[in-house]
Parts: C-alpha cells; structure tokens; sequence
C-alpha cells in the first residue's frame, strides 16, 4: 500500500467513477457544484483550453446537504441532465468530464470543502491508478472561466518547477460587460482591490507566506495533497486553510502566465468570500478594509524575528514590550514567549527557526492578528485609501484614485509588470 492509498483508506475513500483513466493522465480539475446554473459555461470554457502534454479530467461534484429546500435539489437535477447533455457531445479520450451526484451529503460537514474534497479526492485516486504520485489536482469553480492557456500553463509550469508542491493561478472578475450592472462591477472591483491589498500588505510586512488563496484559482502536486492530509470540509475558507498546509512546505509558486475569471454574482452559499461580500455590498456595505497601520507594526515585529533566536528571555521580552498595545496583546494572548522558546529550542540554525517560525506565526495567525488589533484598537478604512498607503509606502507612482484605476495597478504588481514586491 503506498502513500496515496493509505490516506484514501484512512478516509474510507469509495470511488465514485468507474471508468479507467487514460494512461497518460496528469492533470484533473475538481469542481464542487451546487444550486450553479452556469456549470456548463465552465465546462465549455475548459474543453475550449489549448491542450497541454498529459491527458486530462475535470471532475465535477453536484451536491447539496441532507434535508436541502426544494429548490436547490431541483437546480442540481437540472445542473446534472444538462451537464450529462452537454458531456455526451464532447468527446476526446485524452480530456473527459466527469458528474459525481452527491446529494444528502452530512449536514454538519456539507458545504463547499467537502465537496471540494469529494473531487479533489477522486483525482487523487485516480492519478495513483496510473501511477502520477506527482499528478496534478487543480481547483476551480462552477461559475468560472479560464483562458484558453490554462492547462497548459499548469502544465508548463509545474515541469519547470519540479519541487513546487503548490500554486496559486491568477485570477481577474470581470469589471464591465453585459452580465451584470455597473453596481455589481463597483462592488467587485472593491472586492478584489481589497484581496490584492491584503496580499501585497502582508508581503510588505515581510511574512514568507503571503500568497493568493482562492478556491478557484489554485493547484496543487496530488503526493503533497496526500500527505497534508487532503482538503478539509469547512463550509467556507477551505482553500485558505488548506493552502497554509500546501504552502508550509516551502517552494509555493505563482502561475501568471494565464488566467482564471472568477464570476462576481452574489450567493449564499458560503458565509464569507466573494458572495457573501457582494451580497453585504448590495445591502450597502462599502466593503472595506484593514487599515495599513496595522501592517506597519506587523512589518516591525517580523523585523526583529530573527534578533530573537536562541536569545535569552529578557531580551524577547524587551522586544515585546516595545511593540504597538494590539500586537503586544494578541502576542501575549496566543502564548508567544512559550511558542518562540519551544520554536527556537528545537532548531539549530536559522534557516529553520525561520520555517518553524513561520508554521506557527503562519498568514492564518496574521489574519487572526488583523482581525484582533481592529476590534478595539484599529478601525477598518475605505479600501481605496489604504490601497494607496501601501503603494507610496512602495513607491509606486499612480494618479489613480479610484477602486477600478487602482485594481489595474495591484494588478500589474501581481503579473509582475509594474515592480513591486516580489515573493519570497
């Protein structure tokens, strides 16, 4: 029994789909589904991509929970006979769709994570049928769109980095069109400048793990899947939680040669993410933001990290107590001293008090810390604003001063055609 099949055992994995791979697959996209009725404008956005070297299976899960309303359970039935439909006429052995039907999924669990886990599984199981340890599983959503260089980008991307175990794909919602009106395209340009604020924030702050978490924009090696112990099933934050696993093992990679499209409809579905906050938008949220003190504190903290290693306690302490209140209270209160001591202790050079480290103050802890420091001591800030301090903070000239003008910027920092912060 190897790896693969001993963390499937583990979860008492049945499969769901009964035919044999092709041979020379290498490649699979999971796709949790559930009340979408765009499914098929994704299929038809994936079979329309460029074919990269390996075969191919986009693996999709129509789900919902037990004792769900009516509704949903009508729209996944419709979701399935199209989708069934639509899967009969395309026909290609080296690149085939697959529907999982997985309704009545438990109440406690069911949600996007454990349907995300049902197809990313699935690949996993169906990679070690032809022996792919290093196969990749890649994460996408029922509602979006892609480039037509897609596959072959994930493909190309993870030859050349063979020790890569992870990436996050690019991403950009639509900002104009005729699919939504000029609120919507507003909310979402909030949004997403947000998003990119947030990660170029906390790379400003130093912090090694500061990359793109998003559920349909993200792959990952189907052996380092495995033995991070596979998706989780949170009903929300799943690819965040998830990823922080994938990313502690170093080497985490970017992919900017292509690009996902994420769609910016509200939902319901989960209680936070993009739905939830363009529903919070409609509702008359302005949608914003950490303020980028918060940050600078956070950028003076990690700054003396490495001054802390092997050092005696009085010497974190006095580190400690120059720290801003918030900071130094959410330290104090997530057991610091212990933590660094127990870190420091156990490593005996830098390099790995570095990684150690950074398993415990991870972005999740950094996130835990934003959101501590701004209930009391910070307050949240128009998005738009704060996006600005940062790129001064940068030195990256703009005269845009708008959510759209300034997302083009954050944009072109994350493709790496405006200089920004690189990764680390």
């Amino acid at each position: 029994m190897n790896f693969t099949e001993a963390y499937l055992a583990k979860h008492n994995f049945e499969p769901y789909i009964a035919a044999r791979p092709h041979p020379e697959l290498g490649l699979c996209a999971a796709i949790p589904s559930y009340k979408e009725p765009d499914l098929i404008r994704s299929l038809q956005s994936l079979w329309e991509c460029e074919r990269p070297s390996c075969a191919v299976e986009v693996i999709v899960v129509v789900n919902a929970p037990e004792g769900c309303d009516a509704l949903a359970t009508e729209q996944n039935l419709r979701t399935l006979k199209e989708a069934s439909e639509w899967v009969a006429e395309h026909h290609d052995s080296r690149f085939q769709f697959h529907l999982v039907y997985s309704p009545g999924l438990p109440a406690k669990f069911a949600g996007v994570g454990f349907a995300r886990k049902i197809g990313m599984d699935e690949a996993a199981y169906r990679l070690n049928l032809v022996g792919k340890t290093n196969g990749i599983i890649a994460g996408f959503d029922a509602d979006s769109l892609c480039d037509a260089n897609y596959l072959v980008e994930i493909d190309r991307h993870f030859k050349r980095l063979p020790k890569s175990p992870g990436a996050s794909v690019y991403f950009e919602h639509p900002l104009s069109g005729d699919g939504f009106s000029a609120e919507v395209y507003a909310g979402i340009a909030r949004y997403e400048l947000h998003l990119r604020y947030l990660n170029l924030a906390l790379r400003y702050t130093g912090h090694p793990h500061a990359w793109h978490t998003v559920g349909s924009s993200f792959a990952v090696r189907m052996d380092a899947y495995v033995k991070q112990g596979g998706m989780n099933r949170r009903q929300a934050g799943e690819d965040f939680y998830f990823l922080q696993k994938i990313i502690s093992l170093g080497n985490f990679s970017e992919i900017n040669t292509t690009r996902v499209i994420p769609s910016p409809r509200q939902s319901d579905r989960v209680p936070f993410g993009t739905g939830a906050s363009m529903n919070k938008w409609h509702k008359g949220d302005t949608l914003e933001t950490y303020c980028f003190e918060a940050y600078k504190d956070l950028k003076g903290f990690l700054e003396e990290i490495d001054g802390c290693f092997k050092a005696e306690k009085e010497t974190v302490i006095a580190v400690v107590e120059k720290l801003p209140r918030a900071l130094r209270i959410f330290l104090l209160e997530n057991d610091f001293y212990d933590e660094l001591a127990s870190v420091s202790a156990n490593c005996a050079t830098l390099k790995t008090y570095r990684e150690r480290f950074y398993r415990w103050f991870n972005a999740f802890k950094a996130i835990k810390y934003l959101n501590f420091g701004h209930d009391g001591y910070f307050e949240k800030a128009d998005v738009t604003g704060e996006a600005l301090k940062l790129l001064n903070e940068l030195g990256i000239e703009t005269t845009c001063n708008n959510e759209f003008g300034l997302l083009e910027v954050y944009r072109k920092i994350d493709r790496k055609l405006v200089s920004g912060l690189n990764p680390q």
